[in-house]
């Protein structure tokens, strides 16, 4: 093949990709703007709009990142295998490596945005001590993301990985126009605030993984290990949540520091979670 030959492979594959990323990142920047403009015709004063926006955009997100970047690091790294497979045609050992890319993701997904749902406000404190409470609420609300964005990773790089990036493109693209759609619509019609901005989010996040996961059942006749993939790490993440919680509490009783709290409940509850998934 020719140098033109090869440049002309690479360019094709890597377009949509960059596209795909600048879907994804564009999204909150219009949404953002969309936020703020709308609530300004509102006739909200910009230092509240600001506040707002700060505790979606730095404080929310930010954490929102720690266990997203953490539960899709490994799961990216068995992609190429994924690949390989596909090029030779298995695709029974292509959908095996998928298989346990979504259940080590979720793994750590899942526990990760229970604990952040239950333990949100102490952990937004500790962090962000200037957090008016709204972060608090929308790392309540907005901690399914984790789990929806660690599977939109894996589904997007297996598309790529056998040679289809314009289908997550695609269905970025897709989703971001329900997104915008159902931002402006819970804008103007209700009082939700910065939460619309979240739910959009997780509007997004669900469009996605539906549409690339049926581009992958289409294309790699992948069909989705529920149980195992997400009802054993669900089921023992519910009194991981509890004791959490429980213990949490009981030590601020005692000495109110959240850092503390959460200091002793976090790795406790870590290691209920991680028994009661060996034992389910």
């Amino acid at each position: 093949e020719s140098y033109q030959e090869v440049i002309g492979v690479i360019l094709r594959m890597v377009t949509p990709i960059i596209l795909s990323a600048f879907i994804y990142n564009v999204n909150g920047y219009i949404d953002g703007y969309l936020f703020s403009e709308i609530l300004g015709h509102q006739g909200f004063e910009d230092e509240g709009i600001r506040m707002l926006y700060t505790e979606y955009s730095i404080y929310f997100l930010s954490i929102i990142n720690i266990p997203l970047t953490l539960s899709s690091a490994a799961p990216t790294s068995m992609i190429p295998e994924v690949s390989a497979a596909y090029a030779r045609d298995h695709l029974e050992l292509a959908n095996r490596k998928v298989d346990q890319a979504v259940q080590l993701s979720m793994f750590i997904s899942i526990p990760s945005a229970v604990g952040l749902a239950v333990l949100s406000q102490p952990i937004v404190r500790i962090l962000f001590p200037d957090t008016i409470g709204t972060a608090g609420l929308l790392l309540t609300v907005g901690a399914v993301t984790v789990v929806l964005n660690g599977l939109s990773n894996i589904s997007n790089g297996v598309l790529q990985g056998i040679g289809l990036p314009n289908l997550p493109m695609r269905n970025a693209a897709i989703a971001l126009v329900v997104d915008v759609s159902s931002l402006v619509v819970m804008l103007l019609t209700t009082g939700l605030g910065i939460l619309a901005v979240v739910l959009a989010i997780i509007i997004y996040s669900v469009l996605i993984c539906i549409l690339n996961d049926r581009s992958m059942k289409k294309y790699l006749s992948y069909k989705n290990k529920w149980v195992d993939a997400y009802l054993i790490p669900f089921l023992a993440s519910i009194p991981m949540a509890l004791a959490a919680w429980l213990l949490f509490m009981g030590v601020y009783f005692l000495i109110p520091s959240d850092l503390l709290g959460l200091a002793v409940s976090v790795p406790l509850a870590a290691v209920v979670y991680v028994v009661l998934y060996i034992v389910i």
